[in-house]
């Protein structure tokens, strides 16, 4: 058997590295913590072992080997010793192969940290995983983050003082409680990013305090740190391809794979709220198949559609979401059909319940409408995580002193 190889560097704040699958092949990657395929990549300096889990499929019957490099997003000034507490490489033997499916797999998975590589520096990190067989290409990255939760935030959402905003955004105050360290000069040393759902792509900072109040420091900026509130996320379910999940019209079984066909949207820009709990836009690789394991998940393709009367103006449309690495992906771009009158796509998805939107996007300036298909409304229900990094004058890296993730529904 073939293994996995690892090799952990420190990090630093900050690069524009997403996250990314560079190779065709590599489908249904999850970064998160043990037990909670929902949560963020976030995870305490001082941890038990095997708290933050990597999982993902490479399709086909031949068995991949793979180089994981946790790089930093911008070179430090650490020596290994000084991040590691363990040796640089290890061997990953979790490997399995599908079974009695369709599409022929196999899974890979990682903890982290483990009994040979411990990380002993807070900050931002990069999981890179490279083709062994070809040891300069880059076929998959994640970004995870490693705090050290001394410091406490305290984070409120408030009315935007934008009349025209008030029924469509979300802004959030915060006050950072700092604990074990003496801040010499705060709007130099601190720096906070704020995030909507786990997104990077539209992550606002870095934000430095606004005033200081004894120790404290005060992030109030009015009409600064403000989102697009946007709408519930639109969802699927294919647990299971014995019968039609919430919106699956139609799933019929090829002889290699399965073609799932979902009920055609519509736009709901105007439309009232339907306000029904949701994951956020993520989702979770599940099987509801009788005593069936999730190496049993299978394969799909699942056809996207939402009516359109006209194909738009100098415009794209795209399916998004954590499905897509919260990017614009071209297999998620969707296609104008003038017969039946939607707009289209089709993609190669797993067993499990999924989160989606539509988004449409500016064909010249590749910028993306903030109303489009979906609308905002205030009452939408988020999570906002906030990060808040320390790195004193002379400190060779920036810390991540703190982080809390707040729901929307608070206010």
């Amino acid at each position: 058997m073939r293994y996995l190889l690892f090799v952990l560097f420190p990090s630093i704040l900050f690069s524009q590295t997403e996250n990314q699958v560079l190779d065709p092949d590599i489908c249904t990657v999850q970064l998160y913590l043990a037990g909670s395929p929902l949560s963020q990549p976030i995870v305490n300096l001082k941890t038990s072992p095997n708290v933050l889990v990597l999982e993902f499929d490479h399709l086909g019957d031949q068995l991949k080997d793979y180089k994981h490099c946790n790089s930093d997003w911008q070179p430090s000034e650490l020596d290994e010793n000084e991040y590691l507490d363990g040796f640089t490489e290890d061997r990953i033997i979790t490997v399995e192969n599908s079974f009695n499916t369709l599409a022929t797999y196999t899974h890979y998975t990682l903890g982290l940290p483990n009994r040979n590589i411990r990380w002993v520096r807070s900050g931002n990190y990069l999981l890179n995983v490279f083709d062994t067989e070809d040891e300069d290409r880059l076929v998959l990255v994640r970004r995870f983050m490693v705090v050290e939760p001394l410091w406490r935030i305290d984070a409120e959402f408030v009315r935007t003082a934008q009349v025209e905003k008030l029924d469509t955004h979300h802004e959030i105050d915060f006050t950072v409680v700092p604990k074990g360290v003496r801040i010499s000069m705060p709007q130099n040393d601190v720096k906070a990013f704020v995030l909507q759902n786990g997104r990077w792509d539209n992550a606002l900072g870095p934000l430095k305090p606004y005033i200081t109040r004894g120790d404290n420091l005060v992030f109030d900026y009015q009409d600064q740190i403000l989102f697009p509130a946007g709408k519930e996320f639109r969802f699927f379910d294919i647990r299971s391809f014995d019968y039609r999940g919430e919106y699956v019209k139609n799933i019929v079984d090829k002889p290699t794979y399965f073609e799932v066909t979902l009920k055609p949207d519509e736009s709901r820009f105007d439309r009232p709220v339907l306000f029904r709990p949701d994951a956020d836009g993520r989702f979770v690789i599940e099987n509801q198949n009788a005593n069936q394991t999730l190496l049993q998940c299978d394969y799909a393709t699942v056809l996207f559609s939402i009516k359109q009367n006209l194909p738009l103006d100098d415009a794209d449309v795209y399916v998004f979401g954590e499905l897509t690495d919260w990017q614009l992906k071209p297999e998620f771009k969707m296609q104008y059909d003038e017969t039946t009158q939607v707009y289209w796509c089709d993609t190669w998805l797993k067993q499990g319940l999924y989160n989606y939107q539509y988004l449409v996007v500016d064909r010249n300036t590749g910028k993306p409408d903030l109303d489009g298909f979906e609308g905002n409304w205030y009452a939408t229900t988020n999570q906002y995580t906030i990060l808040v990094y320390f790195r004193p004058f002379g400190a060779r890296y920036d810390r991540l002193m703190g982080a809390v993730t707040v729901n929307s529904s608070r206010q």
